[in-house]
């Protein structure tokens, strides 16, 4: 029972990130692994929400993965208070 709960946690937060991130073309969230390996769905999400704290057209324009992820991370310390828990690379 514990497992399916869980589960339908997942699959509720899950929902709740793509409707958060559905008007960024650039992201498609399917899961909590590959789909926040780029960076893009981590900032669609702080932007979505937080659209005063950075213009996405920056976060556009960066071309590797690792840049925009510490781009996220760095936000999300700076004006949101969550500590850095992982490295981006």
């Amino acid at each position: 029972m514990a497992g399916l709960q869980q589960t339908n946690s997942e699959m509720i937060l899950l929902s709740w990130v793509r409707h958060s991130t559905r008007r960024y073309p650039q992201v498609n969230v399917t899961n909590f692994t590959t789909s926040w390996s780029d960076g893009w769905a981590f900032n669609a999400l702080l932007h979505s929400h937080r659209p005063d704290l950075f213009d996405w057209n920056a976060v556009a324009s960066q071309h590797s993965p690792v840049q925009r992820l510490d781009h996220a991370f760095n936000i999300a310390r700076q004006h949101l208070g969550i500590e850095k828990l992982l490295d981006p690379e």
